[in-house]
């Protein structure tokens, strides 16, 4: 069965020009122990993927078998057929914020990414690049803050240039050494993807190989990249340049196949919100009858208390939502309970608006992840993360409430 020029922009997937993969191999690693099914829901998916469904984390080895699961299906279809299937698109989100411990270097997570190995035809996800960026758009962030949430209009293009469909299953990973997998998986369920299919892999891509699974070894350069030939011209080794895709936004506008139903990210506030529940907390806080009806939940670590933070908010480190001998791996819901009990959070109110800070946006994501694993009824009026935090709160130029770091404990 022949299949068009039109046809062919998902097929190198399916039929890939250059097949550079390997086996990986090793000992078993801590994320083959770590199980799922405490988070898990029951499938009610067509989805040939349906023990992916339903599952917000998932096991290496739940991710191994999706990909090659895949691959079989693939193999068994012919191209159009193939076409048409809803697959899994594997994410790198490999994100840094701090120098190597070991080496006191800051890694660059696109070499790395580039250079490989890498699960096969994944692609990366530059949370800096897929953003409100003051380049791309000054209006909307004339304070030039980092990593803002992006447009949908933005990351429908995206989702189009990494061949990804509104029906396909997301598997976000990251290399051993990043721990901000939560913000990407955050991304989609803002941008009203299938929450029960945007999946985050406990375990790192070396754990991946440790028990097995297929890599691509071959520089970035060496490969072709992109599912879309429309869409060749803006990658690069492997990166999609995603300021040079906006700039040309309008030979695709009538074109684009992803769909969001909406003009901006759900779940996302700004600071006259959280401004708002704070003066109401103010106004009241010598009133001991008044109701609580918004409580601020702060994931920084040790920003919080040397940089400041705002009244009344809650210190809730996102490490302690971690296994801090597998950092990609969050906690069990046992332990999630404990410690937001412990806190003071009643995660179970839905009536409880809870806004969720740190310091630019991307550690907050760890708060709503755990929410979500708690089972909390989020709807998006009472669950929210302020896109700004920190950064756009402790502006000094801002005479906003804080609590400064000689206040702390005091």
């Amino acid at each position: 069965m022949a299949v068009s020029s039109a046809l062919s922009s998902r097929l190198s997937f399916v039929v890939p020009h250059y097949w550079s993969i390997s086996k990986g191999k090793g000992t078993i690693s801590s994320a083959a122990r770590w199980h799922a099914s405490e988070f898990s829901e029951v499938p009610t998916d067509a989805s040939p993927f349906s023990s992916l469904y339903g599952k917000t984390l998932v096991s290496v080895r739940e991710s191994i078998d999706a990909y090659q699961q895949q691959h079989q299906q693939q193999q068994r279809q012919n191209s159009a057929e193939a076409l048409c299937l809803p697959r899994v698109a594997f994410i790198d989100a490999s994100w840094y914020h701090r120098p190597d411990p070991k080496t006191n270097i800051m890694r660059n997570p696109i070499n790395e990414f580039q250079t490989g190995p890498r699960i096969p035809f994944a692609n990366y996800l530059d949370i800096d690049a897929l953003a409100t960026t003051f380049e791309l758009f000054p209006d909307e962030n004339p304070l030039n803050l980092p990593h803002m949430m992006p447009p949908p209009s933005l990351f429908r293009l995206a989702m189009d240039a990494y061949g990804i469909s509104n029906g396909d299953h997301i598997v976000i990973y990251a290399k051993r050494g990043a721990v901000f997998t939560p913000r990407t998986w955050f991304l989609f369920v803002s941008m009203y993807h299938d929450v029960k299919k945007v999946h985050l892999m406990q375990g790192s891509l070396e754990d991946w190989i440790e028990e097995g699974g297929n890599i691509e070894s071959e520089p970035c350069e060496n490969l072709d990249r992109c599912f879309s030939k429309d869409y060749l011209d803006y990658f690069h080794n492997g990166i999609l340049n995603v300021a040079k895709l906006y700039a040309s936004r309008n030979n695709f506008a009538a074109a684009v196949k992803y769909q969001v139903d909406s003009v901006k990210a759900t779940h996302i506030c700004d600071k006259d919100e959280v401004l708002q529940a704070v003066h109401n907390y103010l106004a009241n806080q010598n009133n001991d009858n008044a109701s609580v009806n918004t409580v601020i939940v702060d994931t920084r670590g040790s920003g919080y208390k040397q940089n400041g933070h705002m009244p009344s908010a809650i210190h809730l480190p996102y490490r302690s939502l971690l296994n801090p001998e597998n950092p990609l791996q969050m906690l069990s819901k046992a332990e999630l309970q404990s410690i937001f009990t412990e806190k003071g959070i009643n995660y179970q109110d839905p009536n409880l608006k809870i806004i969720l800070s740190c310091g630019s946006g991307v550690s907050v994501c760890h708060g709503f992840l755990a929410l979500k694993l708690l089972g909390r009824e989020i709807s998006e009026d009472n669950t929210r993360v302020y896109d700004g935090s920190w950064k756009e709160w402790g502006r000094l130029e801002d005479d906003l409430p804080r609590i400064l770091p000689h206040e702390i404990n005091r």
